[in-house]
Order: C-alpha cells, then sequence, then structure tokens
C-alpha cells in the first residue's frame, strides 16, 4: 500500500491525516514515518484504515483499483468508540470511567456509544462472557427487554435485562445461577440508580 493511495481518499473524503489518526487510534507519528518511507503500515493497521474508509485491503494494496465515486458516507465508516471502564456482570462493582482503549464500531456519531467489558457470566446465555465487550447506546431509558448498564447504589453498575412491573424494576440475569436484582422507580427518581445505555452489540476477543 503506497502513501499516495492513503492520499487520494483523503482527499476523496474531505478528511485529515489527524482525523483519520484520531477516529483509528493509529498515532500521527506512524502516518508520518509512512509518507517519509521509514516505515510501511503493518496488517493491523491496514485493516483499520481500510475500515475507516469503508474499502477492501486489497483496493488499499491496488494501485490499479478505481477511486470510488463521490464521499464515502459516514454511515459507511466504522468509528472508533472508547472502552470506559470494566462492569461486571455477576455483581455490581465500583466502576471508574477510566479510558481502557478504543474499539472500532459501525456507528453514526461515536460520541453517542461506549464499550464496556464485561467481567463475570450471569449474562452468559445470551454470549455475554467473561471478557466481552458490548456496545452501548447512550440513554437513561430502556424499554421492558433491553439489555443495560445500570448504575446501581450511585456508584457501581452491572449489565442485566430490564423489566419493570407497576413501581417494581428488576434487572434480571441471563444465568440461573444468579438472582434479580429488585429496585424501585423511586430509586431511579432520588439517583440511587440510574441507566447508562442500553446495549447493542456484544464483541468477543479470542
Amino acid at each position: 500500500m503506497s502513501y499516495e493511495r492513503f492520499n487520494e481518499l483523503l482527499k476523496l473524503n474531505g478528511t485529515t491525516v489527524y482525523k483519520v489518526s484520531k477516529q483509528t487510534g493509529i498515532s500521527a507519528s506512524t502516518f508520518s514515518d509512512w509518507k517519509n518511507g521509514r516505515s510501511v503500515p503493518k496488517a493491523d493497521k491496514m485493516k483499520r484504515i481500510a475500515e475507516y474508509f469503508g474499502v477492501s485491503i486489497d483496493f488499499l494494496l491496488s494501485a490499479d483499483s478505481a477511486l470510488p465515486s463521490g464521499n464515502l458516507s459516514e454511515s459507511g465508516r466504522l468509528k472508533s468508540v472508547p472502552i470506559i471502564g470494566e462492569i461486571r456482570a455477576g455483581s455490581p462493582i465500583i466502576t471508574e470511567e477510566t479510558l481502557l482503549g478504543c474499539e472500532l464500531a459501525d456507528v453514526d456519531d461515536a460520541d453517542e456509544y461506549f464499550f464496556l467489558q464485561v467481567c463475570g457470566d450471569s449474562m452468559k446465555n445470551i454470549g455475554m462472557v467473561n471478557g466481552s465487550l458490548v456496545l452501548f447506546r447512550k440513554q437513561q431509558y430502556a424499554q421492558e427487554g433491553d439489555i443495560v448498564a445500570c448504575l446501581v447504589g450511585g456508584d457501581s453498575a452491572t449489565v442485566k435485562r430490564f423489566s419493570r412491573s407497576k413501581k417494581d424494576v428488576y434487572l434480571i440475569p441471563e444465568n440461573e445461577d444468579y438472582s434479580p436484582i429488585k429496585l424501585s422507580t423511586d430509586d431511579f427518581e432520588s439517583g440511587e440508580a440510574r441507566i447508562l445505555g442500553v446495549a447493542l452489540e456484544v464483541k468477543i476477543k479470542l
């Protein structure tokens, strides 16, 4: 893959090296070394660049491939979404919103989403196993049956299925070895409980 091909994609999409660096997590110095012939992009970085622009790796490698016509739509690019902390699926733990890294996701606006890392097995029946990353859309409300990240006790968080019956709210595990957490609508009104987001996707690291 030549830097000239990459530069063509920058121009076509009206973007900059800085923006690509920020969204893909590839350092600006890496692009500088590549431009000046001091290094070539490794396979993992090339994959991230291809995903960002919505093209194939073969396209990047082939100087003969025609460039796509027009700007690539924002929805066609993967965005770099922050992993803001670890969350326990077995039982709530204190969470600190410390950036653990970033993960690419097919979203419109990265600022409206976040990843949390599951630690535990209370949601294993729906594929949320220990170590998996769960993509959440930021919102403070949930529909019946949604999988939510919910603060409990004001400063600890858990991932569970949301259910409501009149003034009672239940956070239900997907593992018969665990019991539901019972809350009330008063807990949410007082701030003792708060929904952080609704789950959209699970990614499992192999």
